[in-house]
């Protein structure tokens, strides 16, 4: 067989394995739990790169395993060959670079990290989207436990966002470095002490969806998780007005000298 018909041959193997590979990767979920308009985005990239690996993946796995199957040694030879082995077996003979492949080579690896660079710059923009929200939470993370301030004064130890909203979550640590992540939404952003931090997350559906730290914060970080609560806007308003306000501290007594005098 000619090695233009070995290399044919095996390009056929390698684009079918690839059509197949990437139709299969074209149907997954990747993150498990799609809840927030930023995990779809992610989820998406993923979705993307693991296709545009395939070919690649087959491109080595077809070339290996061709090779290996099609021009393997047939098995010893006369003993007393040119290069003194013991079996016979002696090497191919040598080829050279190709400078057509080796050009095509660079030019299609170039063409795909700029793609990949361009689809992933687009990503970020829109998960970042317009610096504007419906909804504003303040996340105050310590060891080892969230806490969340509302606008109207609320304070609790649960997540609840409307769903469909744009959500901005100012992140705070009283001590060390934390970092708020919620799987389902797919952003993570450090809590970092002296240094406010923030994100925005649009969720998409309703449910009850956990979250925890994700940065190494001492003895007790297995267990700093907290619950997020999705719901309608009117949810959670209603939520939050059947919450105890915090009370006002009292204005501290008058000194028995000063009610003296």
């Amino acid at each position: 067989m000619s090695p233009r018909r070995h290399l044919l041959t095996a390009g056929a193997v390698w684009v079918v394995l690839s059509v197949l590979g990437i139709v299969v990767v074209a149907g997954l979920q990747i993150i498990p739990v799609i809840a927030s308009r930023e995990a779809a985005i992610e989820n998406s990239a993923f979705v993307l790169l693991t296709a545009v690996s395939v070919p690649v993946l087959m491109l080595v796995v077809v070339g290996l395993a061709y090779a290996a199957l099609r021009f393997r040694a047939p098995g010893a030879s006369v003993a007393g060959s040119a290069d003194g082995m013991a079996d016979g077996t002696i090497d191919g003979p040598p080829i050279h670079g190709h400078r057509g492949f080796q050009a095509a080579w660079l030019a299609i690896s170039l063409l795909m990290v700029l793609g990949l660079f361009a689809y992933g710059a687009v990503g970020l923009v829109e998960i970042r989207g317009a610096q504007a929200a419906d909804f504003e939470v303040q996340v105050e993370a310590e060891q080892w436990a969230w806490h969340y301030a509302y606008a109207n004064g609320v304070r609790s130890t649960e997540l609840h966002v409307p769903v469909d909203r744009r959500v901005h979550l100012v992140i705070k640590s009283d001590d060390v470095i934390h970092s708020f992540w919620v799987p389902a939404f797919g952003v993570k952003q450090d809590a970092v002490p002296g240094h406010p931090t923030q994100i925005y997350v649009t969720a998409t559906h309703a449910g009850t969806f956990p979250g925890m730290c994700a940065e190494l914060c001492g003895l007790g970080h297995t267990g700093m998780t907290t619950t997020v609560v999705v719901a309608d806007q009117a949810a959670v308003d209603a939520w939050l007005s059947n919450q105890p306000k915090p009370s006002a501290k009292p204005s501290p007594k008058p000194s028995p000298e000063a009610s003296g005098s």
